[in-house]
């Protein structure tokens, strides 16, 4: 998500990063993610949904010939926390590559490990155009990447790309060596071991609390969203939970486009004591959070 102009026209996950201002920038079309557990439907209705979706954008909307590419995440990040499914990025690849546009796949918060894969694309053998990251690339210093074969960057004329904070050489730095301690430790390897591990015992806490509607993620980047009885999403309960959280030692965050979904995003370092801690307060939180929502 971005508050500039142009990237707030591609963003979708809230009204809270695009209302206020407006025009925004034209020539955005935006088509149906495959989000199984909001539709009702299972991954391959949900998947055939949003590729029919598209085809029907390409015949009505934004001519393939005026098409330059789709953009998306692999695994929706502030939209909730909703894995692709790999028949949807076969499909767009499929699309791209008949078509002549390309594909961007956002990477910002599933890239370097976060997911158990180094890329989040890994899990679904899809290779973008483009691929865009940032966030866990220098581990918190400010540094953003833009990567393409070289035909395709050819195409830049030179110099069009640049800004007074580009390339800063101390970022840089601290990319190279989180990029060797990510491969030095198995950091990669280990989100994954220690993302099974935290998603178990999310499911178990949500087998036993009507009040939880889906746990979903890859890695260690699970959501768990929170829904009223007759299964709409459920915000208010959300924020009593991640309230409650913090009184446990927890520090949690909101996404989803209600706010309804809890994520946790632990550190690539994480070990299973830490885990099991986490879960014992995730699920004191839980049962803190659903209580005073039963009591209101």
């Amino acid at each position: 998500h971005g508050r500039t102009v142009a990237a707030a026209a591609m963003t979708t996950s809230g009204i809270r990063f695009r209302s206020g201002f407006s025009p925004l920038m034209s020539g955005v079309v935006v088509t149906p993610f495959p989000t199984a557990y909001r539709y009702g439907w299972d991954e391959r209705t949900a998947t055939d949904f949003a590729l029919k979706e598209l085809d029907h954008t390409l015949q009505t909307i934004s001519s393939p010939a005026d098409t330059a590419a789709v953009i998306v995440e692999p695994v929706l990040g502030e939209g909730g926390y909703v894995p692709a499914t790999r028949a949807f990025l076969e499909g767009l690849r499929e699309r791209a590559d008949r078509h002549g546009f390309l594909l961007v796949l956002d990477e910002v918060q599933t890239g370097v490990g976060r997911t158990g894969r180094f890329w989040g694309h890994d899990h679904f053998g899809v290779t973008p155009d483009i691929l865009v990251t940032a966030k866990g690339l220098a581990s918190g210093f400010p540094l953003s990447g833009i990567a393409a074969p070289e035909e395709l960057m050819r195409k830049a004329w030179p110099g069009s790309q640049g800004g007074t904070y580009g390339a800063n050489a101390v970022a840089c730095a601290a990319a190279c060596a989180t990029l060797d301690v990510v491969r030095d430790e198995k950091l990669v390897e280990n989100a994954g071991a220690m993302g099974v591990r935290l998603r178990r015992g999310l499911e178990e806490v949500a087998g036993r609390t009507p009040a939880i509607g889906d746990v979903r993620g890859l890695g260690l980047m699970l959501g768990t969203e929170f829904v009223t009885e007759d299964g709409g999403p459920d915000p208010d309960t959300a924020a009593r939970v991640q309230r409650a959280a913090v009184d446990e030692g927890l520090l949690l965050l909101l996404c989803g486009a209600w706010n309804q979904v809890v994520r946790m995003i632990p550190a690539l370092v994480v070990d299973e004591t830490a885990i099991d801690e986490g879960l014992r307060a995730w699920a004191a939180a839980v049962e803190a959070g659903t209580s005073a929502a039963a009591r209101r």
